[in-house]
Parts: C-alpha cells; structure tokens; sequence
C-alpha cells in the first residue's frame, strides 16, 4: 500500500498504471485515514491518477465522487440514499465540505439544492466548514453560493480562524468585502489574537489592509 500512495504522491504515474493494469484491485484499498487511493490522488491534485484509479474501480462513494466533481454518481446517490449528503467520509469531512475545497462550484450548488447544510463542520480536529474551505482555496463563488444558502461567515475553524482570516491572508479583497458585507466580524480574533488586519498586513496586502480598517478593523 504505501508504494502505490508514494507513487501517487510523487506522480509516478505511469507505475501507478502498470500497477493498476497488473493488478486491477489495488484500486479499492484505502489509507491508513481510511479514504480511498482515487480520494487520495485529489489531495494531491494528481488528475492522471484520479483518471487511471476511476477506470479500475466498480463503483465510487459520495466522496470520492465529490472530491473529483461527479456531479452524474452523486446525484444517482442522493437518489437512492437522500441523507447521504450530511455524512462523513473517513478522515471527516461532508461532501459539501469536499466540494468546496476542491473548488466544484456546480457540485456545490447541487449539493445545496438537495438541502445539504452548509454549517456542518468537518468531524475532526479541523473544524473546518465549507465556507472556510471556499476562502481558504479564494472561491468567491462558492463562497456567495453557500452565504446565499445560510453559511455562517463568523464559523470558527481550528485555532478559532474565520473565514475573513483566510480571505484577509490570502489577499482577497473582493472576497474580503463579500464576507464583511455579510456581517463578519471585522476584528474578529485567532485563539492567538491575531486579527483579519494582522493577517493582511502580514502578506503586505495593502489593498486588503485598506478595506478592512475602512470598516473599522485594528
């Protein structure tokens, strides 16, 4: 197992498919987190692997199907299985939750349209709700997509990190601006006390910096 995830990780791909074409099943093991391999390949951002692990496996579960933006097999599971979409995969996170880091917008607002919850936060020691996961990857419109649907811009994620830390740090201003028009919390403070402005100013993003002060951030 480990050999086929370092080839993954590596992007030794054309191994991986001599592995894969010698032995088909090596595609349906998981990682020590329990995820899949094809799960594994989309945190890695290693598409020829996730087009190579897709060709050998029977069937693909809700997360693996939200991690790559099949939007045909999740639908066919929410069809049979309509609660699926508030589930958790392995290492702890909803499909709308997968979705969104993986930046699928049309997945996103599918999952949305079905009644997923966009205030469920990863079951793990991150925290993290799709809407920090849209800021974190500067999806704007995911980010408006989920705010439209309810998300709360003042979730706190691990170590107490907001959503307008993340968009601050990144320096987004025009998703900066989204979340503060939508009511975050403009000093809102890290469990270290650090602000959305210290975050800005951190990375030297005047532009950002400019816009949060405006609206009165210290």
């Amino acid at each position: 197992m480990d050999e086929i995830i370092e080839l993954i990780k590596t992007s030794k791909n054309d191994l991986l498919e001599q592995k894969l074409n010698n032995t088909p099943s090596l595609a349906e093991i998981k990682t020590e987190q329990g995820i899949s391999l094809l799960q594994f390949a989309a945190y890695c951002r290693n598409n020829f692997a996730i087009d190579i692990l897709k060709k050998h496996k029977k069937t693909l579960d809700i997360f693996e199907a939200a991690s790559i933006g099949d939007i045909e097999t999740i639908s066919q599971l929410l069809d049979k299985t309509p609660d699926l979409f508030n589930s958790f995969s392995a290492d702890g996170f909803t499909p709308l939750g997968l979705a969104s880091f993986f930046g699928h917008l049309s997945l996103v607002k599918l999952l949305l349209d079905k009644g997923a919850d966009p205030n469920i936060a990863s079951n793990n020691s991150f925290k993290v709700a799709p809407i920090h996961s849209a800021c974190a990857i500067s999806h704007f419109d995911i980010a408006q997509l989920l705010i439209k649907h309810g998300a709360n811009v003042n979730a706190k994620q691990m170590q107490g990190f907001t959503p307008l830390h993340s968009a601050a740090h990144n320096g987004e201003t025009k998703l900066s601006k989204l979340l503060i028009d939508n009511g975050a919390e403009i000093n809102a403070k890290t469990d270290n006390g650090l602000t959305p402005l210290f975050m800005a100013n951190e990375k030297n993003f005047q532009e950002t910096a400019e816009l949060i002060i405006k609206h009165g951030g210290q």
